[in-house]
């Protein structure tokens, strides 16, 4: 049985690839995701898809708060390359922990996410393999 990987809470933090402004009250953020190989079309189509889907679960859910403000923007400026911006009045929160669930999920069932900003938490351990 492989042995159970281990993150620190610096794992998780925003890296410098990300980025952040805030005006009025919102936050736009911007991240980077870097997959282990091209995406075809029907896979950057489900990737947007999900990230659209994460959004309006967050959005009209009670339990999540209404931090998020608009639809996401996904774009892919590399075959294998995508960025993704969030605008929202928190930065805080249970959202979260869904949506990198709801990558990794992503990155188990159909594309391996290399790199998420400069997060360590998608890259496989050294001899390992699912």
């Amino acid at each position: 049985m492989a042995e159970k990987q281990t993150f620190t809470e610096a794992d998780l933090e925003v890296g410098v690839t990300s980025h952040v402004t805030k005006d009025s009250g919102v936050f736009t953020h911007t991240h980077t995701v870097i997959f282990d190989r091209p995406l075809t079309q029907a896979e950057r189509h489900l990737f947007v898809t999900v990230l659209t889907s994460f959004y309006y679960t967050v959005r009209f859910s009670r339990q999540f708060g209404d931090g998020l403000v608009a639809e996401p923007e996904v774009k892919f400026d590399a075959p294998d390359r995508a960025r993704y911006t969030f605008k929202q009045t928190t930065l805080n929160g249970p959202w979260k922990d869904l949506l990198f669930a709801i990558l990794a999920n992503f990155s188990h069932e159909v594309v391996s996410i290399r790199l998420h900003d400069d997060s360590r938490i998608f890259q496989k351990k050294k001899g390992y393999h699912t």
